[in-house]
């Protein structure tokens, strides 16, 4: 990827929660980039550190949390370093959340309308009037019919789509260059998803904004990613383009992921699955962090953890077993 074609670069990336039991590492070495206008997928099962990735980048880590280490880089300002006010400035203006339970997300005293209205002018500085008329044009484009009486209802008054809708409308009320979608359609029927993806994606192409689209819906990545981030147990396991990744998967647990996929059965066939679950924080396995579910481990994977190698082009696997059979050394 062009260096001056990065929107946002994670180097290192290290989060720590302070607990009774002492500082847990729900991510630790998570490195990856995004491109101007790209789609990039993360994906993995609960756990895996997706959220907590992406609260890091707009600094909304809950209280007992902290990075410990690393770098996020966005258009080559380390948001790290930067004052909390200037981070404040920033978040709905240039980076903008979508959250995946919009009724938690939208204040239930305030009106749908009021709610962009204030978002409106809170980052464009234009008046009530300007606001609410640009507010209503936002409800009509994310595809909301009666647009002027669903500007004066209350959250409760929305369907789940609605209110998803009205989520989307307000994180791209200001034109964000980035938008980070958790999970923004697990709550939907899969009619209301399909809806809501196109939406998205049609969005994107006109206000030519990036997304971090987080899920663990394999299906919903093949529709909306350019480039895929597999993560498990707080640190990326593989990243490629979204063609590559589903048609050579690299990583066991990539591989397991896909095969667990519902899919139509014939008669008497057994849906795959991956045995075990995701380890919990007071328990991260020595060694690679998947060798105690991998088919394919081996006494290296429990002695030594692997690093994130880069495979080819844009293509990286944090597998020994991978590694060893290709002879590639280099560190990304």
């Amino acid at each position: 990827m062009c260096k001056n074609n990065i929107l946002l670069e994670i180097k290192n990336l290290e989060v720590g929660f302070s607990t009774e039991y002492g500082l847990l590492q729900p991510v630790k070495d998570v490195s990856f980039k995004v491109g101007k206008g790209e789609i990039v997928g993360i994906v993995g099962e609960s756990g895996s550190g997706k959220s907590v990735t992406s609260l890091s980048v707009i600094q909304l880590l809950p209280k007992l949390g902290k990075v410990l280490n690393g770098q996020i880089l966005f258009e080559g300002k380390d948001l790290l370093a930067l004052p909390k006010e200037e981070i404040r400035k920033m978040r709905g203006s240039e980076i903008a959340m979508i959250f995946q339970e919009p009724l938690t997300s939208l204040n239930p005293l305030f009106t749908v309308g009021n709610q962009i209205s204030e978002t409106i002018r809170l980052h464009q500085g234009v008046s009530k009037q300007e606001a609410r008329f640009r507010a209503i044009e936002i409800l009509k484009k994310v595809g909301i019919p009666r647009s002027e009486k669903v500007y004066d209802l209350y959250p409760h008054s929305l369907s789940g789509g609605m209110r998803q809708r009205v989520m989307i409308g307000m994180a791209l009320s200001s034109n964000p260059k980035l938008l980070i979608a958790d999970e923004p359609t697990t709550a939907l029927d899969v009619t209301i998803q399909a809806q809501i993806l196109k939406l998205m994606k049609e969005l994107i192409q006109e206000f030519e904004t990036s997304i971090i689209f987080i899920t663990h819906d394999l299906g919903v990545i093949a529709e909306m990613a350019d480039r895929v981030i597999v993560m498990y147990a707080g640190q990326v396991m593989e990243e490629a383009n979204v063609f590559d990744l589903f048609s050579e998967p690299f990583h066991p647990y990539t591989r397991g992921l896909l095969k667990s996929t519902i899919k139509v059965q014939t008669e008497g066939e057994k849906l795959d699955s991956i045995e075990g679950v995701v380890p919990s924080l007071l328990e991260i396995p020595v060694g690679c962090r998947f060798h105690t579910r991998c088919p394919y481990v081996g006494r290296e994977c429990v002695a030594k953890e692997p690093a994130l190698i880069k495979v080819s082009e844009d293509r990286y696997v944090r597998c020994l077993k991978n590694l060893a059979e290709t002879g590639i050394s280099e560190v990304k």
